[in-house]
């Protein structure tokens, strides 16, 4: 246990540039920084070590601490490599110089594979944000400059690394398995930007992603492989802010870091800012149900790496002053060492939000005691739900009206579209609006009296307003009414600070003929700004 312990002191130091022992992490009496480890790497298995020598410009990066192997993993260049106990540098997968895509799972088996003990025929883009799952697998994400997307990648690690939990840690040929290994480098999705923070949850069975300001989670089966598609877990993509709640109702600025803690299967989220010249930095703590609560706010400094050492202390790395933050915030560590076998593929931990959300995807089942028709589609759904989560259906199924026995109910004139995510949002509480559904969504939320939806809707028409349609979107608002009044009022003042782009689109003359009431107070609110300038 003590060697894992300070295998695992050691992986987080390795976000300052180097390796260094963190002493004193394992009590709560002081910490500093030892001296920089002497590090080794050998040509193969049984040749003679040599000092490590990092090419120019690619030192070791984004740590992960792998308890199956008890081995450190991190970037340098554009390979994966690994640190032993025994201070042995290794090759895993990738070619620091050169860049590329790994073959995907259709290719070629042997290709796909790669040969060798450092599998050097694989070829890796900027691989990032190393995780370990615990169970004989890294996960990683991967860029290539110019391609506009970003793989999430596994690395399937040889059997011959696996440390039992009974034995000490081995090193060195011991620790490769005595001659030459593979690892197998798959993709699991293909996802939109590069900047994608990661980490895995034991207790969820998932990768929990961040990009922007949302997180998201891929699930992940017995053998390794993902859903195909990750599932919004707290935030929302461009909508950024400082905000506690739970799914889609909590804000994030920028996720810069995520950290798995030993607490209930809890994440430990770095969100950052810019502001004054530098980054101001908030601690938040995510509940696999997305409930999102702040530990601490109003960090200054460019930190990045977040990580639960041992003794249950956060710490965090900054990248500038090359030194580390320290925080105490009643954290409690990850196991060192691997879960017993019979909890390895233990169920996800079951939350109220995925159950609902589980049932509503299982329609039809038989379980549905009636049908909602919208412009000819029909949806399954439960009557005693319905009345729990929304008052429109409330009152129309238990006042007593005909529809109260109905085996059917029509809504007339709705989007079938924006309905789906009404209906999601009443069986999960949450849900990812697309732009392109945002108004349909507000517009039926209103009307079925789902005050709640209509302001996250609404939140997603003004994150993606623009000088062409915001003149358009202000009429629009206004023909809603009274609960579209704070977004009209966000609009006008969107316009206003956006003026010039405004008048020259030449959208202000549809302003002045279809909402001249509009257009005045236009007139009024940029007059008052340009007097208080």
């Amino acid at each position: 246990m003590e060697e894992a312990k300070l295998m695992q002191i050691r992986k987080f130091c390795c976000s300052l540039g180097s390796f260094f022992p963190l002493l004193g992490a394992c009590g709560r009496s002081g910490m500093r920084l030892g001296p920089a480890l002497s590090l080794f790497e050998a040509d193969a298995p049984g040749t003679p070590l040599r000092p490590y020598r990092p090419l120019e410009g690619c030192s070791p990066s984004s740590p992960a601490w792998d308890p199956w192997s008890r081995s450190i993993f991190f970037r340098a260049g554009h390979a994966v490599y690994r640190l032993t106990s025994a201070e042995l540098v290794e090759l895993v997968a990738g070619d620091p110089e050169e860049e590329g895509d790994p073959e995907s799972e259709d290719e070629d088996e042997e290709a796909a594979a790669g040969a060798g003990p450092a599998n050097e025929d694989v070829r890796m883009g900027s691989p990032s944000r190393l995780t370990s799952d615990g169970q004989g697998s890294i996960y990683c994400s991967s860029s290539v400059e110019g391609a506009g997307e970003c793989l999430m990648l596994r690395v399937q690690l040889p059997a011959a690394w696996q440390v039992p939990a009974a034995e000490p840690a081995a090193g060195g040929a011991a620790a490769a398995g005595g001659g030459l290994q593979r690892v197998r480098v798959s993709r699991l999705v293909t996802l939109e930007d590069h900047a994608w923070e990661l980490a895995y949850s034991q207790s969820a069975g998932s990768l929990i992603m961040g990009s922007n300001s949302a997180l998201y989670r891929l699930p992940l089966g017995p053998g390794g492989g993902a859903e195909p598609a990750p599932v919004l877990l707290a935030g929302r993509r461009s909508q950024e802010g400082l905000r506690d709640g739970q799914g889609d109702r909590a804000r994030f600025s920028e996720v810069a870091g995520i950290a798995p803690d030993g607490d209930a299967g809890g994440l430990v989220v770095l969100d950052r800012r810019s502001g004054n010249g530098g980054f101001v930095s908030a601690v938040r703590r995510v509940t696999l149900d997305g409930t999102v609560t702040t530990l601490a706010s109003g960090l200054a400094g460019h930190l990045h790496t977040p990580f639960v050492l041992p003794n249950g202390y956060l710490a965090i790395c900054d990248g500038r002053t090359q030194s580390l933050m320290v925080l105490d915030l009643g954290l409690k560590p990850l196991p060192l060492l691997p879960a017993p076998a019979a909890a390895a593929f233990a169920p996800p931990r079951r939350t109220l939000h995925a159950d609902m959300g589980a049932l509503l995807d299982a329609q039809p089942d038989g379980t549905a005691d009636l049908t909602l028709v919208v412009a000819g589609r029909r949806f399954p759904a439960h009557r005693a739900i319905l009345i729990a989560r929304c008052d429109y259906f409330g009152q129309r199924l238990e006042g007593g009206f005909a529809d109260g026995t109905a085996a059917e109910l029509s809504l007339p004139d709705a989007d079938p579209a924006a309905f789906e995510l009404l209906l999601r949002w009443v069986y999960r509480g949450a849900v990812d609006i697309p732009p392109s559904l945002a108004p349909a969504v507000a517009e039926l939320a209103d009307r079925l009296l789902l005050p709640e939806l209509c302001a996250d809707a609404q939140a997603v028409v003004l994150s993606g307003v623009s000088a062409a349609g915001v003149v358009g979107s202000l009429l629009w608002a206004e023909r809603l009414g009274p609960s579209f009044s704070g977004l009209q009022s966000s609009l006008k003042a969107w316009a206003v600070e956006h003026y010039e782009e405004v008048r020259g689109g030449g959208s202000l003359r549809r302003l002045m003929a279809e909402g001249p009431g509009l257009m005045e107070g236009l007139t009024d609110a940029l007059a008052k700004r340009r007097r208080t300038q």
